[in-house]
């Protein structure tokens, strides 16, 4: 499978459980011209969203793919096995091949809003309540004979973002809480046998979807209980994001003319 492939499955798998994604340009594809990784990012939201005013609820999806994945997608493991440890009688095998996909859960305000952070009390319960659907949506371990082999899904810990007003006030601004899985990737086999071994990943893309689509329902819904605990001031009428700001005019010092 190749990269254009594994985007496109997981994108239409996305869209079938009801995601739809933000932006112009509807992704964002990079690739990094020292190591030559590929980059793919979206940010989604659901196309019957929940209310969670005065928060906005959204998640981003990314994956990588490095230049071995796509070395390996782009000729069989046989040949790529010779070209390796050379022409043997009986090849060794070979790892499954694996793609961590990322997915972060934010709650923002809009720009210019403040709220206090809500207290101890309020907040251990909160964040008990997301840890525990973290845990059920990311959380995912493989064992073979009672042992762990391998880690296939987790998350970090609940992200507060916080702004400091001149006067010193602190107040809420955000809150994020990031995780991934791993999806199986199928080989490429020149054995026809081995490649109809070699499970779709349709159907695990399909998985991926519904449980990043589960997540960002219960992350929805704890935001929207977090926002009936907390009191909230919207921003000013005149408020908007600040502009970035570039001296356009040249310089000026009444020399001479010069040209690079």
């Amino acid at each position: 499978m190749r990269y254009a492939e594994f985007r496109d499955q997981l994108e239409g798998a996305l869209r079938a459980e009801g995601l739809f994604f933000l932006g112009a340009d509807r992704r964002v594809e990079m690739i990094d011209l020292e190591d030559t990784v590929r980059r793919w990012r979206v940010r989604v939201h659901r196309t019957t969203p929940i209310n969670a005013e005065p928060f906005e609820v959204f998640a981003a999806i990314e994956f990588e793919w490095s230049p071995v994945d796509a070395a390996r997608a782009y000729t069989c493991e046989e040949d790529l096995l010779t070209e390796i440890v050379g022409r043997r009688a009986r090849l060794p095998r070979t790892e499954r091949r694996w793609t961590r996909v990322d997915l972060s859960l934010h709650a923002t305000l809009p720009y210019g809003s403040t709220t206090a952070i809500p207290g101890p009390q309020v907040l251990a319960g909160w964040t008990a309540t997301v840890v525990e659907f973290a845990d059920a949506a990311f959380t995912h371990v493989e064992e073979r004979r009672g042992r762990v082999v391998a880690v296939l899904g987790g998350h970090g810990d609940l992200e507060v973002q916080a702004r400091c007003s001149p006067d010193g006030l602190v107040s809420l601004s955000a809150v994020t809480i990031s995780g991934f899985r791993m999806v199986r990737v199928p080989r490429v086999w020149d054995s026809p046998e081995r490649r109809a071994a070699e499970a779709d990943s349709n159907r695990e893309l399909g998985r991926l979807a519904r449980t990043f689509k589960t997540a960002l329902d219960a992350w929805t819904e704890s935001v929207s209980a977090l926002a009936t605990w907390i009191r909230y001031s919207p921003p000013p009428p005149d408020a908007k994001p600040v502009e970035p700001w570039f001296d356009n005019e040249p310089d000026d010092d009444g020399g001479p003319e010069t040209m690079h």
